[in-house]
């Protein structure tokens, strides 16, 4: 899907010589739908840059250049984001039209640090290579991924509500004739640049604004240069994120799982931008293709994805004085399978690859040095994500970019339901097996959700429901609910994981209270970093009754029961609460560390304040092991309610314990580990020590402390833990769960 993502930058006709363009082509003949233009300067860019976009130059001859190109795929987790893929790449392009071009790799690597760390060279490096020498004359790049043509030349005909294959979406050009049925437009800023030479060239911006909420479709900005009539820069996103359900067909997504959806890939970012190059400034060439984005899967997995390729170091040759010639008809399927079987040819007996498109083909050779350790470690590969000195775009035109987000044309309002999700469901000793369904409409701007359940132990209902506004640095949502609450949110005792380890082990960390309230909650929008949350509610709290024992030990032996559940106070309160996160370091062979910090108060049946901190670090400890250290305490003041307290034990705080085996209005806890190096699959010696008690009395003395081993699998994604507590109540504990330290 990322390729494809970047595809989308398709749309970014490549800007040509600057010059005058010729008179409008009669199929780029401007039609108005609906009032499609805001202003007249917008009805003038659309016409000249379509009929610019319906011409070729092959004044370029050839060029030499240098590209890099680096691509991250992460995953999001409460303690520590990992990154799961990345690779980095550099070659030299040697293009000759009409001749065979030569790439060279200079440098190339790609690795798993959640689970391989070591670097190797990437599979299908040779044929792969090809996407990076771009025909200067194409009206568009892609990103190894090449569609039927259409999604190029901006066929607003086809239907676009449900995609059948992957393969096949097909991006609507904005500049494609007829795109009024799909965009308005407007005109936006201008902007000058001014050569030592006196030369000028001035750029208008052009925005583009979506009819409709489709994800085919692009919001954002071309800048345009008035001389040529080029797009030289790009700025869009689609105009909804993708969504599994909604952009395939019921065929490709009916075998996955409820719990996992939606799927969705929402994009922050495509850009595409161009320099003048060679001496006096004659053509533009592509200077940088980025994307940010980030794909979801249901309420569990976020998995960040950043992608930049940069082009320098231009050597441009060819003839300015060459006409522009308009664009050529689209290959028949019989010229273009003649074209593909010449090329084909010449691959077996001048050992070759090829390249074709409408009945193109470029033949190119592929250089790959036999040296395979000097390409891992080659000084012109790109830093990888997450490194020191992490930069490919500069801060200055990254801070430009991100203004420019800022600028980006809103969402149309739409109506869009999405059917009711069956299937949620979990398991813990008040509800028993809880299950429920949610549902989800979306107006464009804002977004309606909503969320029922219903316990099986007591028939009691579990309600939610909340509007959501999204702008480009923070996403707020206000809700309203009567629900099951934890009193340790960061432990997800509502999650999958408690809740297997409630049916199948017996074993229910958790502890419980029923709310009824409203809040607001303020986070970065899902394509940010989520570097702060802060959430404001009103509420009343209740108790929460232990209402079953059931579970697999219990029908083996009914003395295996669940221990009883907090008394939580009666209270009707009015509360804040916000939390810092931090994190430096996201490849397991290097030192990583990772802070959050939450203050937190309420007022009203009880008043009181809370804060609380936790220091993590991992490293690396020599060449065959690895070490991790937690550090965490929290102090209050005022009068707290029980369900307001802190509270130990379980594998999130206080291993070899249950839930609630220290608790308190103050604690403090630490724990140390030791594994091998590998992050794929690690086994791991550990201790845990910590305390909680009432904050007049806590000290460091007779902490509960518990020593163990267990088994890491990709970087603490899963893990496995076998703990014996030393301190009463001693014994051992099997604990399974997920995002691990080590």
């Amino acid at each position: 899907m990322l390729p494809l993502l970047v595809a989308a930058v398709l749309a970014a006709q490549a800007p040509q010589p600057s010059r005058p363009s010729r008179p409008p082509h009669p199929g780029g003949a401007v039609r108005d739908t609906a009032g499609a233009y805001l202003d007249a300067d917008a009805r003038r860019l659309v016409a000249a840059a379509r009929s610019r976009r319906e011409t070729i130059d092959r004044s370029i001859t050839s060029y030499r250049t240098t590209m890099r190109e680096r691509i991250g795929v992460g995953i999001r987790a409460l303690r520590r984001d990992r990154m799961l893929y990345r690779r980095e790449l550099a070659v030299r392009i040697d293009w000759r039209r009409d001749s065979l071009t030569r790439i060279d790799v200079v440098g190339a690597r790609q690795s798993v640090p959640a689970a391989v760390p070591k670097p190797q060279l990437p599979e299908d490096l040779k044929s792969d290579a090809g996407d990076y020498a771009f025909d200067p004359a194409n009206d568009r790049l892609t990103v190894g991924w090449s569609g039927n043509g259409n999604e190029a030349r901006g066929d607003s005909t086809r239907d676009s509500t449900k995609h059948r294959h992957n393969e096949n979406v097909e991006f609507k050009h904005p500049l494609a004739p007829g795109s009024e049925a799909d965009y308005r437009f407007a005109s936006g800023d201008s902007s000058s640049v001014v050569f030592q030479n006196g030369r000028t060239i001035r750029l208008r911006e052009l925005i583009i604004i979506p009819r409709r909420l489709d994800f085919v479709l692009m919001s954002g900005s071309f800048w345009i240069d008035e001389d040529s009539h080029a797009v030289v820069r790009a700025l869009i996103r689609p105009a909804r994120p993708f969504d599994l359900e909604q952009d395939l067909s019921d065929e490709d997504d009916k075998d996955i799982p409820g719990f996992v959806k939606p799927i969705r890939i929402e994009v922050r970012f495509i850009t595409i931008d161009y320099g003048l190059w060679s001496g006096g400034g004659h053509w533009w060439l592509p200077r940088i293709i980025a994307m940010d984005a980030v794909a979801t899967a249901g309420s569990f997995l976020q998995v960040p994805m950043r992608y930049e390729r940069v082009y320098g170091d231009y050597e441009v040759s060819g003839d300015t004085s060459a006409p522009l010639a308009a664009r050529p008809p689209a290959a028949t399927p019989a010229e273009d399978s003649t074209a593909r079987a010449a090329c084909h040819e010449r691959e077996k007996t001048e050992k070759i690859s090829c390249r074709c498109e409408n009945g193109h083909c470029q033949a190119f050779i592929v250089n790959i040095p036999a040296d395979t350790a000097a390409l891992l470690a080659s000084t012109s590969l790109p830093p990888p994500f997450g490194s020191a000195n992490d930069t490919l775009i500069s801060a200055g035109e990254m801070e430009e970019l991100t203004k420019g987000l800022g600028d980006l044309p809103q969402a149309p309002w739409q109506l869009h339901a999405r059917p009711p999700r069956w299937g949620l469901a979990r398991y813990n000793r008040i509800e028993g097996l809880s299950l429920g369904a949610k549902g989800e409409v979306d107006l464009g701007r804002l977004t309606l959700d909503g969320a029922a359940r219903i316990a099986t132990s007591d028939a009691t209902l579990d309600l939610q429901g909340g509007v959501m506004r999204e702008t480009r640095n923070t996403r707020l949502r206000v809700a309203g609910y009567y629900r099951l609450s934890a009193v340790d949110p960061t432990a997800r005792s509502l999650g999958i994981g408690n809740s297997l380890n409630a049916l199948f082990l017996g074993r229910d960390d958790g502890d419980y209270f029923r709310a009824t309230g409203a809040e607001l909650t303020v986070m970065p929008p899902v394509t940010l970093a989520q570097k702060f949350s802060l959430r404001l509610y009103a509420e009343r709290q209740r108790v929460a009754i232990k209402r079953t024992d059931f579970s697999v030990p219990n029908l083996i032996n009914d003395v295996n029961v669940f221990r009883p559940n907090i008394t939580a106070d009666s209270a009707d309160q009015l509360g804040a609460s916000v939390t810092f996160r931090t994190q430096r370091g996201i490849d397991p062979e290097r030192t990583q560390l990772t802070s959050d910090v939450t203050i937190d108060g309420a007022t009203g049946t009880f008043d009181f304040g809370r804060a609380s901190a936790t220091l993590r670090m991992t490293a690396p400890l020599g060449p065959s092991l690895a070490t991790g250290v937690e550090l965490a305490g929290g102090m209050s003041t005022g009068r707290v309610p029980i369900q307001s307290y802190w509270y130990l034990g379980g594998p999130g705080t206080l291993r070899g314990y249950d839930g609630a085996a220290s608790t308190g209005d103050a604690f403090w806890r630490a724990r140390a580990e030791l594994a091998n190096r590998w992050p794929a699959a690690r086994v791991v010696l550990f201790t845990d020590v910590g305390r909680a008690d009432a904050r007049d009395h806590l000290s460091l003395a007779n902490p509960l402390i518990g020593i163990g081993a267990g088994v890491s699998f990709i970087d603490g994604l899963f893990r496995v833990d076998l703990t014996r507590a030393v301190r009463s109540p001693t014994g051992w504990r099997l604990d399974l769960y997920s995002d691990a330290a080590l």
